[in-house]
C-alpha cells in the first residue's frame, strides 16, 4: 500500500510514497541498532559538532524546508520558516549546553557519581502539524546522548519525513542515526516489541499515545507521551487587557491553530468579558485567510479535508450544546481546506464538547466571577498540557498558576515551547518531558559508579 501527500490548498497530489514491508522494516531496525553501537561510542564533542552542523544546515535551508512544510500541511509560509529557524535554535542550544547537561553528577557523602549512558534505538511516532520541529525536538536530544532514532512520521507529510532523513545524513550523521519508517499505525506494535528498540515516544492524539504506551508497557520499555491539550487562557480583572487580547489572538491562531500547545479556552473575568470578546472577535475577523504561500496570510488551509470536516462537526456540536457563533463557523466555497477564524460564546463549560480539543481556528470564550471559579474551569478538562494566567498582581497570578493542573503555566505571556526549558503535560496530555536541562537524560541509563578505596 502507499501513502499520498496532497497540497491542502489545492488538493493536488504531490507524491505517492511506498509503504515499507516487513523485510524493509527489519532491515531499517537493524540499521538503527548497528548505528547505535557506533554512535554511542562516538565522543561527545563529535556528537556536539554534528548538532552544530545540523543547525547550520537548517538555517541555510530555512526557506526550502519552509516551502516543503507549507506545501504538504498548509500553514502560512512565514510560520513554516519560523519552525525551521526555531529547530535550528534548538539544535544550537543543545550543542552549546550539551556537555553541561551530560556532566557526571557526584553523590554527596559517598564515593560515587552518576553517569548517563545511552540506551539504544528510540522509536518515535510523530504528527503532521509541526513536521520538522516536533521530530527534531525529539531527535536532537536523542543524538546528543548517543541514542539513535527510528521515526514513524505522519502519512500526509512523507516529503518532510524523507527530507529529515536526508538532513541528518547531510549534517554528517552516520548510517542508522536517523531511520525513517514509512508504516501504518497497525505496524507500530511489532516495532515497539522488537528487542532492538529500547524505548518509545509519541506526539499525537490521546488514543495514539495510549496505544503506544500500552505496547511499551507490555514490552517493559520506557516512553514519553505528548498528547495535546485544551489550554486555558485566564484573564483576571486586573490584567493588561490590550496586551492580553493581542497575545490571545497570537496564541490561538499561530501555526494555523493546529497546535497542541496554544490557547483554546479563554476564561475571562466578568468585568472584562464584553470588552475582551469584542476585541478578540474584531482581531479574529481581520486575519487574512487564503493561499499560505502568499505574504501576509495568517490562516491557511487545514492539513486535510478530514481535519476540516471534523472541526466543523465540533462547531455544530457546540451550537447544539448552546454555543453562539460570533464570527466564522461556515465552510467557505472554493478549493482547499480553508476554515475561517471562529469564535464561540455561551457554551456551558460543563458540556462535553467544551472540554474537547479543537484542532483548528476555533476559540471558546467563557466568563467567570472568582479566581476559584477560573481555576475550576481551567481544570475541568481531562487535558493538562499548558495554561496562561494574566494579572498585574504577580502574587495573585502565581497563586492561581499553582492551582492549575498542567505541565506548564505562563504568567502574562502565551504558552509555547522553548529549547531551554522542559516541555510536557499532565493528565491526558501525557507524561515525560522533552527539552531543557533535566530532560536531556530522560531516555538514558543513569548509571551509578561507586569507587571503593
Amino acid at each position: 500500500m502507499n501513502f499520498e501527500s496532497r497540497n491542502p490548498a489545492t488538493s493536488e497530489l504531490l507524491a505517492v510514497h511506498s509503504e515499507h514491508d516487513k523485510a524493509e522494516i527489519d532491515a531499517r531496525l537493524q540499521r538503527a541498532w548497528d548505528g547505535w553501537r557506533h554512535w554511542s561510542r562516538t565522543p561527545l564533542h563529535e556528537r556536539i559538532a554534528f548538532l552544530t552542523r545540523l543547525a547550520e544546515l537548517l538555517e541555510e535551508r530555512a526557506e526550502t524546508y519552509g516551502r516543503l512544510i507549507t506545501t504538504e500541511m498548509g500553514k502560512p509560509l512565514a510560520d513554516s520558516i519560523f519552525e525551521i529557524k526555531k529547530s535550528a535554535w534548538a539544535a544550537r542550544h543543545l550543542a552549546e549546553a550539551g556537555e553541561a547537561y551530560l556532566k557526571p553528577q557526584p553523590v554527596a557523602g559517598v564515593p560515587a557519581q552518576i553517569i548517563y549512558d545511552s540506551i539504544g534505538p528510540i522509536f518515535s511516532v510523530q504528527p503532521w502539524n509541526v513536521p520538522f520541529w516536533q521530530v527534531l525536538r525529539f531527535f536532537n536530544t536523542t543524538a546528543l546522548v548517543g541514542n539513535t532514532a527510528i521515526v514513524k512520521h505522519a502519512q500526509s507529510v512523507q516529503g518532510c519525513a524523507e527530507a529529515l532523513e536526508t538532513l541528518v545524513r547531510d549534517a554528517g550523521g552516520p548510517e542508522g542515526l536517523y531511520v525513517n519508517l514509512t508504516i501504518r499505525v497497525e505496524a507500530c506494535a511489532a516495532v515497539i516489541a522488537d528487542p532492538r528498540v529500547r524505548a518509545a515516544t509519541v506526539t499525537g492524539s490521546v488514543r495514539a499515545g495510549r496505544a503506544v504506551a500500552e505496547e511499551a508497557a507490555r514490552a517493559g520499555k520506557r516512553g514519553v507521551l505528548e498528547l495535546g491539550g485544551s489550554d486555558p487562557f485566564i484573564v483576571l480583572e486586573d490584567a493588561d487587557l490590550a496586551r492580553a487580547v493581542q497575545l490571545a489572538v497570537t496564541s490561538r491562531y499561530f501555526n494555523n491553530s493546529e497546535g497542541c500547545i496554544c490557547a483554546k479556552r479563554f476564561l475571562v473575568a466578568e468585568s472584562l468579558f464584553d470588552d475582551f470578546t469584542k476585541e478578540f472577535v474584531e482581531q479574529s475577523k481581520a486575519l487574512p485567510m487564503g493561499d499560505p504561500m502568499k505574504e501576509g496570510i495568517k490562516i491557511g488551509p487545514l492539513a486535510t479535508s478530514g481535519a476540516r470536516k471534523n472541526l466543523h462537526r465540533q462547531v455544530l456540536d457546540a451550537v447544539k450544546a448552546g454555543a453562539r457563533i460570533l464570527t466564522g463557523g461556515e465552510i467557505p466555497a472554493g478549493p482547499g481546506n480553508l476554515y475561517p477564524p471562529t469564535v464561540l460564546v455561551g457554551l456551558p463549560p460543563e458540556a462535553a464538547i467544551a472540554k474537547d480539543e479543537f484542532f483548528g481556528p476555533v476559540a471558546m470564550i467563557f466568563p467567570f466571577k472568582t479566581d476559584d471559579e477560573a481555576i475550576h474551569l481551567a481544570n475541568i478538562t481531562d487535558f493538562g498540557l499548558s495554561a496562561a494566567v494574566w494579572s498585574r498582581d504577580l502574587v495573585r497570578a502565581r497563586r492561581v498558576a499553582g492551582e492549575i493542573e498542567s505541565g506548564m503555566v505562563f504568567i502574562n505571556d502565551f504558552t509555547r515551547s522553548d529549547p531551554r526549558v522542559p516541555f510536557g503535560g499532565f493528565k491526558a496530555s501525557g507524561y515525560g518531558r522533552e527539552l531543557g536541562a533535566p530532560v536531556a537524560v530522560e531516555l538514558t541509563n543513569p548509571k551509578l559508579i561507586w569507587q571503593g578505596a
